[in-house]
């Protein structure tokens, strides 16, 4: 886009929005049971619960307290967060809830009897109907407390004495009650000649986590105590490097034209990064997280050079290199101690030093095996924690797998079962980005715009879409080789280039556009900007040719499409975007104004406009509610203005990325005939149990009008035909969340 074609999206002030009240409505169904019947079920069940605990008392760590663990489910079409108030009036407390119809919970053992009669009241006298919404009661068993992954490792591993493990404590326990468990299952590890790996540490919502070395023998032991929800091997994070490296050498030196000072920063969290001395004013600090042992590797430092070049490689040719952004370098990594629980709190450190400094912060770094899916990883968590509280973004690596090296084909690698994402990047507040091969190299399986044969993919935590964006990377050939192009190249301590593949270059990519976009949105707001990068992201496919569940499969290969910040930095006379945060409720909807223009109501033949929406949620979040992790999401909705000037809903047949409970509802359509004038948003947020009904959500709201035609200048006609009604960004100031 040439300079004189650059223009300042416009921004869409709160007299454009008009607020339509709403009134939530719950009225259940009676679902005809037989009382009698499911009664006699549900006190079978309970029974069955005090005899487990008469058979577990001795040894277990609850033994001493007034509580009861045990594990509710509900029938199908029934949710927890739908019988939250009935749950709690009964005297249960919901501590975790594995999925919408099975929940973890605790009550008093006075409460616990109170509730066996309370059952038989409902199975004698067909009375307290509320019961005929709970399917059954079930003792949490030792089986279903061990990670999928965990019980395949002790399956495999034979000969295998001891393992590292994590064992996380029953949520929303209190506090006297975990202390003492804590203590009671420290000395439980000890008699079974287990160790301590370190201090029980909590996560951000008080949870507590022992880390042990403990004999293989053992775990069945470990899972029926009382106290504890999950236990999942102990994972390790490691940076990993090729089978071969192409070494070669370039002139650095940086454009004398830019203004360093005025860069946008990005933390990044590493090895570290050595640039050269005419680099070093890129790094203008150097950080190193408590009790972390540095040592030279080179990741880092090609990890920073693409936030800072995007691609060097495409400059490699010029006289100077033009720098985007300046790095903070975050050394987290060491060369022995990298485990979950310590990269949980150097990360921690890391944020709370820089989160005034910048707002964005890349990771680099997966675990080795795919998630799991059914919970958030313990790391995706904490970043999300993060996230929330210092309203930052991680940037995220997919994850790199080596099928390439025993697959013949991409078909064969997309098929494996092991090339789903790793931790952290089921993070769900985060921008997970995969990679595509931007270079056609013939012995390569992929092809150009394919994904990488080394990238991982979704589906995320309880099959939402990941990763959020893909961008172009380097190819690996089925030896593990590194072929050089373009997007290959990366810098390297002392000044070095090197050729290199994987998420880990794709991912700072990303990190850049977002920092290119937050510094010229009002008050550099990072949600907008993202609602931005995802607005203009790029699609290789059309969904008008497709069915949803083709749809769905193409959402967890390349997310939202290819990060394109060149396109989402400006409007321009044949594409203009419309801008706005705001905040809802659940009592409120909105719907938002924007101006599609006379002259391309005017235009002949067919699909001759495209409108793209994008609105980005920034909900609360709660590990313990399982899949109803995310507190809220908006729905968003588009409303044109057919050929009579009526106001229709206009949404397209199939999209991959208008899901529900999701951050980001994103979708484009086209029109052929309508109306000129104020098209409409629709706005309206949906809430699970926990949120009240005033609680303000914030969003970010990106609309797109798009002359597919190429012909008429739309820019000017909006400016002109809506007289001042949407100004343009750079003479707006909004109130920072």
């Amino acid at each position: 886009m040439s300079n004189e074609d650059q223009k300042q999206h416009l921004w869409i002030p709160f007299e454009e929005v008009e607020e339509v009240p709403k009134k939530p409505m719950n009225i259940p169904e009676d679902r005809g049971l037989d009382h009698t019947e499911h009664g006699s079920k549900l006190s079978q069940g309970l029974m069955e619960i005090m005899s487990a605990y008469d058979k577990l008392k001795s040894g277990d760590s609850l033994s001493e307290e007034d509580i009861m663990v045990f594990k509710l489910v509900l029938p199908e079409g029934e949710t927890v967060a739908g019988q939250q108030k009935f749950i709690e009036n009964e005297g249960m407390k919901i501590n975790a809830v594995k999925d919408s119809r099975h929940a973890i919970v605790t009550s008093s053992k006075s409460m616990f009897q109170r509730l066996r009669g309370r059952v038989g009241t409902y199975k004698d006298q067909d009375k307290l109907k509320g019961y005929q919404y709970i399917e059954g009661f079930e003792l949490y068993s030792a089986e279903e407390k061990q990670a999928t992954s965990l019980k395949h490792y002790l399956e495999q591993q034979k000969d295998v004495l001891t393992i590292d493990i994590q064992m996380m404590f029953i949520p929303h326990l209190d506090k006297e009650i975990q202390s003492k468990a804590v203590i009671k299952l420290g000395e439980k590890i000890r008699q079974i000649e287990g160790k301590l790996q370190r201090e029980p540490y909590q996560l951000s919502d008080g949870t507590a986590v022992i880390r042990a070395l403990v004999p293989m023998s053992s775990i069945n032991n470990l899972a029926n105590d009382g106290a504890i929800y999950r236990i999942e091997q102990t994972t390790f994070f490691q940076i990993m490097t090729p089978s071969a490296l192409n070494p070669f050498s370039s002139a650095l030196n940086i454009d004398p034209d830019v203004d360093i000072d005025s860069l946008p920063v990005v933390a990044v969290l590493d090895t570290g990064i050595e640039f050269p001395p005419e680099l070093e004013q890129l790094v203008p600090i150097h950080w190193e997280a408590p009790n972390c042992n540095g040592f030279r590797h080179y990741h880092g430092t090609g990890v920073a050079s693409k936030v800072v070049f995007s691609h060097i490689g495409l400059q490699l040719t010029n006289e100077y290199l033009v720098p985007r952004a300046k790095v903070i370098d975050c050394k987290i990594y060491d060369q022995s101690n990298n485990a979950q629980d310590v990269m949980v709190e150097r990360i921690r450190e890391a944020v709370k030093n820089f989160a005034s400094i910048t707002k964005i912060f890349n990771l680099s770094s997966n675990i080795k095996k795919p998630i799991e899916g059914d919970e958030l990883s313990i790391l995706g968590y904490e970043l999300d924690v993060l996230m929330s509280r210092y309203k930052v973004k991680f940037v995220i690596s997919a994850g790199n797998h080596s099928l390439v090296a025993s697959c013949s084909t991409l078909e064969e690698i997309l098929e494996d079962d092991e090339i789903r994402i790793a931790e952290p990047a089921d993070a769900m507040l985060g921008i997970t980005v995969g990679s595509i091969v931007g270079t056609q190299h013939e012995p390569s399986v992929s092809k150009v715009n394919d994904i990488a044969p080394y990238s991982r993919i979704g589906p995320g935590f309880a099959g939402f879409y990941k990763p959020d964006l893909v961008t172009y990377g380097a190819t690996q050939y089925s030896d593990t080789s590194v072929p050089r192009d373009p997007f290959s190249i990366i810098l390297v301590p002392g000044g070095g280039l090197f050729s290199d593949c994987g998420t880990s270059y794709t991912a700072p990519v990303v990190a850049g556009d977002l920092a290119e976009l937050a510094s010229i949105v009002p008050e550099n707001d990072i949600f907008l900007a993202q609602a931005l990068l995802y607005n203009g992201a790029q699609q290789l496919w059309d969904t008008k040719k497709m069915t949803q569940e083709e749809a769905d499969y193409i959402g967890n290969l390349y997310g939202r499409g290819i990060s394109a910040p060149h396109i989402s930095k400006f409007s321009s006379p044949h594409k203009v975007s419309f801008l706005r945060t705001g905040k809802l409720n659940r009592l409120t909807k909105q719907r938002v104004k924007f101006h599609v223009p006379t002259i391309q109501a005017k235009a002949s033949g067919n699909n001759t406009t495209r409108v793209t929406i994008t609105c980005i949620t920034d909900p609360p979040i709660d590990k313990t509610k399982g899949s109803d992790y995310l507190g809220a999401y908006i729905r968003a909705s588009i409303h044109k203005l057919d050929k009579n000037g009526k106001n229709v809903s206009a949404n397209p047949k199939v999209s991959d990325n208008m899901n529900k409970w999701d951050t980001c509802y994103h979708f484009s359509n086209t029109y052929s005939v309508f109306s000129a004038g104020s098209w409409e948003v629709w706005l309206e947020l949906f809430t699970r149990w926990g949120i009240e009904n005033d609680d303000e959500i914030p969003y970010a709201l990106v609309i797109t009008v798009e002359d597919l035609t190429q012909e008429n200048d739309i820019y000017s006609a909006i400016v002109r035909e809506t007289a001042g009604r949407f100004q343009p960004i750079n003479k707006v100031r909004v109130a920072v969340r």
